[in-house]
């Protein structure tokens, strides 16, 4: 009976060196992303339509956001990726697009955006001069010839001045009306 019962623990212990001396393989899992999606009042917005990709040429992945105004995205590459959220008139080009980093083996990274109702400005230059163009507090940029300025303001009316670099503090102002996904041209000079 000793001599089954050494044999027994001696049988034991080997099975238990050689499990608990075995190399441990690492998993790998792959980069994931969750964003979750509010609006200007800071509710969940369920149901919206979220495209994530990796640069303008890429299709990328589509998801819809649950009842929590979450999207998880898993199964990613290490690399940097942008989305655009949209609900009806909805979208998140004024909030959070993008990390700007690349996403981490074995981590979930969080983003987080915020929707509100806009619409499309743009402006261009057929002038062989460039021009400055503001609204109060919304935007200022330098509009050149062939090089569009595109923004996604807020819905809602502006006064828009823009005048020659050359010729600082004369210019001239329109009000323009920014309606839910329209698109605004102005074209300079006007």
């Amino acid at each position: 009976m000793k001599t089954q019962y050494f044999f027994f623990t001696a049988a034991l212990f080997i099975a238990l060196s050689q499990v608990t001396c075995s190399k441990k393989e690492d998993v790998i899992i792959n980069p994931r992303l969750l964003i979750t999606l509010k609006d200007t009042s800071g509710n969940a917005v369920a149901g919206a339509l979220v495209r994530l990709y990796k640069n303008a040429a890429d299709t990328g992945i589509t998801k819809i956001s649950d009842s929590t105004g979450v999207v998880f995205f898993s199964d990613l590459d290490p690399a940097i990726y942008y989305w655009l959220a949209t609900k009806g008139c909805k979208t998140n080009r004024n909030s959070q697009t993008t990390l700007n980093r690349v996403l981490i083996t074995n981590a979930v990274l969080y983003g987080y955006s915020v929707m509100r109702e806009t619409g499309t400005l743009i402006i261009t230059n057929s002038s062989t001069e460039p021009y400055k163009v503001n609204t109060d507090s919304v935007f200022t940029a330098n509009v050149y010839i062939d090089t569009p300025y595109i923004s996604y303001p807020k819905i809602g009316s502006y006064l828009i001045h823009s005048e020659k670099l050359s010729t600082p503090g004369i210019g001239k102002d329109t009000l323009i009306q920014i309606n839910c996904v329209d698109t605004a041209l102005i074209k300079l000079p006007y």
